[in-house]
């Protein structure tokens, strides 16, 4: 989108009439010049008078351009102004009717527009101050001192730059040196080697925005100090080329968990970039901290680029005389902009593993108190046989071999027969206090039990069946 502002110009006219010379312009000139915009002269009540310079008080006169009053310089210091309300005509520089430098030399053309662009009122009277190392500049000086040096561009007026300053027209108060100080001093410095000239020029802006990320290429050893921790991430480089000096960047978070304020942009020096201030930097880089969310940053970029036309205000001429010529610049400004979007991941990291739980120490082993185990009864000890004596006794009657035979069957019967009546052997008061005793000392109980018993069953069967035989044996 392209934007035209009319810059802040004047118009001044001669404070005597001395200088009014009549003007050549024929009717048939003044129906050359096109009317594209329609023009008249200002009310007196605008007026800004500056100091008296070499014996003239320039007056800074208002313009009316389709209803929008500004304020304008003249560039011609022999020819009267108009008076106020005066119908004027619009046209370009081209079409200028006078015939003074700013007719015959484009550089002259080139001053004045630079002079109309860096002066009050373009400017205010602080930043003219300001840009011309002055002190307390008023209104009347910087009047005195602007139109002195178009005129000296134009009708060649003060050649050598040497300035006589007297008070203002109207007013009797003295100049101080101080006031006149002033006057020279910006005088000089719209005549000197900072007037470069300000071409009239159409103007196209442009900008881009260029992702230039490449693996193999590493941030600037610039960077390095900004990188706090190894997860932290930096994107670029993004090139930016403009056709202008500055660039207006805007950066917005795609992602709303992710504060834009947490992310850094930075120059190819390591230096932060401040984003609410034009832009100059050609490559740029965006520091991610490393704790971030994944995410991304949208930057747009505008580029706006100022360009400037000339136009001229030539009041008609009556039968008498031309008017002086008033001249403007217009500043035409033209927009282009871009946009780009970088992403990142966050960086995942593996959780720290957990500290190993040491194995609990092992429990101290009780010590039961001991059992006494009691005394096991043992079979009984073997007598030795009581030889008989031999005194003579009766004879007793031999037993009959059926008698010996149930004898020897109700003592097997009273014998335990098998497990069974093993365990109920066990189930006696005395194996019971022997289970009290330790695991190896009750097994041995058990098995010298079923010995026992073993052996009795087999003595049984023994008698038995010798009773048997000797019953069948033939007597």
């Amino acid at each position: 989108m392209r934007y035209t502002f009319l810059a802040s110009l004047a118009v001044v006219s001669l404070s005597g009439a001395a200088f009014a010379i009549p003007g050549t312009a024929s009717a048939a000139q003044t129906a050359d010049i096109a009317e594209d915009h329609t023009a008249v002269m200002g009310p007196a009540e605008d007026y800004q008078y500056g100091l008296t310079v070499n014996g003239v008080s320039p007056t800074l006169r208002s313009v009316v351009v389709d209803d929008e009053s500004i304020l304008a310089y003249c560039i011609e210091y022999w020819v009267q102004a108009a008076d106020p309300d005066h119908r004027s005509a619009v046209t370009g520089w081209d079409e200028f009717t006078g015939d003074n430098n700013f007719k015959t030399d484009p550089q002259v053309r080139e001053y004045v527009a630079w002079i109309l662009r860096n002066s009050h009122p373009t400017l205010s009277l602080d930043e003219l101050a300001n840009n011309t190392g002055t002190t307390e500049l008023t209104e009347a000086e910087a009047v005195a001192a602007t139109q002195a040096a178009i005129w000296h561009f134009t009708d060649d007026f003060v050649p050598d730059g040497k300035l006589k300053i007297d008070s203002a027209a109207h007013s009797s108060q003295s100049v101080s040196e101080a006031s006149a100080r002033n006057v020279q001093t910006v005088f000089d410095y719209f005549t000197g080697p900072d007037n470069t000239g300000l071409s009239e020029h159409e103007v196209q802006a442009s900008v881009t925005l260029v992702d230039a990320t490449d693996a193999e290429v590493r941030p600037p050893e610039a960077l390095h100090d900004v990188i706090q921790d190894e997860d932290d991430q930096i994107l670029g480089p993004i090139a930016l080329n403009a056709s202008t000096e500055q660039v207006d960047l805007e950066l917005t978070s795609t992602n709303a968990a992710v504060e834009i304020a947490n992310l850094t942009m930075l120059d190819a020096t390591g230096n932060e970039v401040d984003t609410s201030q034009p832009v100059r930097a050609e490559e740029l880089w965006v520091h991610v901290p490393g704790d971030t969310e994944t995410g991304g940053v949208h930057i747009s970029a505008e580029s706006t680029d100022f360009g400037y036309t000339g136009r001229l205000i030539t009041p008609e001429p009556d039968a008498q005389r031309r008017f002086q010529t008033i001249v403007m610049v217009d500043a035409t400004t033209d927009q282009a902009d871009t946009e780009l979007e970088l992403n990142w991941q966050k960086t995942q990291t593996d959780p720290p593993p957990e500290p190993e739980t040491p194995p609990a120490p092992p429990e101290a082993p009780v010590e039961e108190p001991p059992v006494e185990e009691p005394p096991l009864e043992g079979p009984p000890a073997e007598e030795p046989p009581v030889e008989p004596s031999p005194v003579d006794e009766p004879t007793p009657e031999a037993p009959q071999p059926e008698q010996e035979i149930e004898e020897v069957q109700e003592s097997v019967k009273k014998l335990p027969s098998s497990t069974d009546e093993a365990t109920r052997v066990e189930e006696d008061p005395r194996v019971e206090a022997a289970g009290e005793l330790a695991e190896t000392g009750a097994h041995q109980t058990r098995n010298i039990l079923v010995a026992l018993a073993t052996l009795a069953v087999g003595a049984a069967l023994l008698v038995i069946n010798r009773l048997a035989r000797k019953k069948t044996s033939p007597r």
